[in-house]
């Protein structure tokens, strides 16, 4: 699996063909240019999605802003400064690769300012040795290293918010040791969010009931949206799936941070400090581990259902599993099963609860019905554990 280097790039002629050289040799080195022509433009986009970017290469000349008609050395002065002012937030590599020979050749202030060196796009050693340092100095950044030692979660993350990408590594860093001190009510909100993402796609595939994620037009209900996706039924909606999407372990794990954060419903209206047992939690036990504990449980379910989805993507066919709930006149739910044996008395047998639970079904029933191993019926179950309003379908 290839370790990618996203690359900042500021160059007022990066889609220029005479340039796709060096942007396929860099491509070889897994090193993705990512171009913009002006110096706004480039610092817009790196401010907006600053963990994305692991280094900065600017021209020696391009434009200030995207209204500007010639590049000038002013747009090197800005970006430098910019760089040196985003420190506080993070600390990037930055490289000067200009084909220019008032900077490859001779001295040049801004360079000499900032004792840099102008590496010559128009010598191939020159351009070697730039995507070399490049890659060596990237390397020593501490989020291209959570990055690259975790790059199926991070991959994964490609379809997700940036703020995604932005949490993991923030909690990453916390298990490195550079920062343990998190809030509750701050990064709980994220994982939910990051779980409403999720089911938002399992939606899109037709793995998650339209109900649990269109409460009142557009919330996610995320503790439905778990039942629905273990194969079982929601408790408000009156829909179930017929087949189980979340194996165990994984909806033991939604389950937990659904709860643990506090989410009975929606994300966006937890307030944790009414959650009463993370306040009694927190009253003995004031560590960032419960939140690095829900986390690493949530980067499994992201990867887990990557790769559900990959073989598990027909709309139709996912839908097809949806069902609704009936009840009869007295309450009881109306059941949907096969018969899965019919014994030597008559009597025949079916599974529900996931297979867990048996239900009889009558003699009488089976005969009166033309029942066979295979048919569907509906029915309801009382309190014997026996089917009665049966219908075949």
């Amino acid at each position: 699996m290839s370790k990618p280097y996203n690359i900042l790039w500021i160059d007022d002629e990066h889609n220029d063909e005479a340039l796709l050289p060096f942007i396929l040799q860099a491509e070889q080195q897994n090193i993705i240019l990512e171009g913009y022509g002006s110096f706004k433009e480039g610092f817009n986009a790196l401010e907006a999605n600053i963990n994305f970017y692991d280094v900065i290469l600017l021209d020696a000349l391009f434009f200030e802003d995207e209204k500007s008609e010639t590049p000038n050395p002013a747009g090197l002065g800005s970006a430098i400064q910019k760089i040196n002012e985003l420190r506080n937030k993070k600390s990037f590599p930055y490289f000067v690769l200009s084909g220019q020979t008032h900077f490859t050749e001779v001295t040049n202030p801004i360079l000499e300012a900032f004792k840099l060196r102008c590496y010559n796009k128009k010598k191939s050693d020159d351009v070697i040795e730039l995507l070399q340092t490049i890659k060596a100095e990237a390397d020593m950044q501490t989020d291209l290293q959570i990055k690259h030692e975790n790059q199926s979660l991070f991959e994964v993350l490609n379809d997700y918010p940036d703020s995604a990408r932005d949490t993991f590594i923030s909690i990453f860093k916390g298990l490195k040791g550079f920062d343990n001190q998190f809030d509750d009510q701050l990064y709980f909100t994220q994982l939910r969010i990051i779980l409403e993402t999720l089911f938002r796609r399992a939606n899109a595939f037709g793995l998650l009931h339209d109900k649990c994620v269109q409460v009142n037009g557009n919330q996610v209900n995320l503790t439905e949206s778990y039942l629905f996706l273990s194969g079982l039924d929601t408790n408000h909606y009156n829909v179930n799936c017929s087949i189980t999407h979340f194996p165990k372990l994984i909806a033991n794990n939604v389950k937990n941070i659904v709860h643990t954060t506090g989410a009975a419903s929606h994300t966006s209206v937890v307030d944790i400090t009414q959650n009463i047992h993370i306040q009694a939690y927190r009253k003995n036990v004031k560590t960032p581990y419960l939140l690095y504990s829900l986390a690493l449980q949530l980067m499994d379910v992201l990867i887990w259902f990557e790769g559900y989805v990959k073989v598990n993507n027909n709309v139709a066919t996912n839908k097809s599993y949806w069902q609704d709930i009936g009840y009869d006149a007295d309450g009881n739910k109306y059941e949907i099963a096969e018969i899965s044996k019919i014994g030597a008395n008559g009597w025949a047998s079916a599974l529900v609860n996931n297979g867990t639970k048996s239900i009889g079904v009558f003699k009488g029933d089976v005969v009166s019905n033309n029942l066979k191993i295979g048919d569907k019926i509906k029915f309801t179950v009382k309190e014997s554990s026996v089917a009665q309003n049966i219908t075949k379908i």
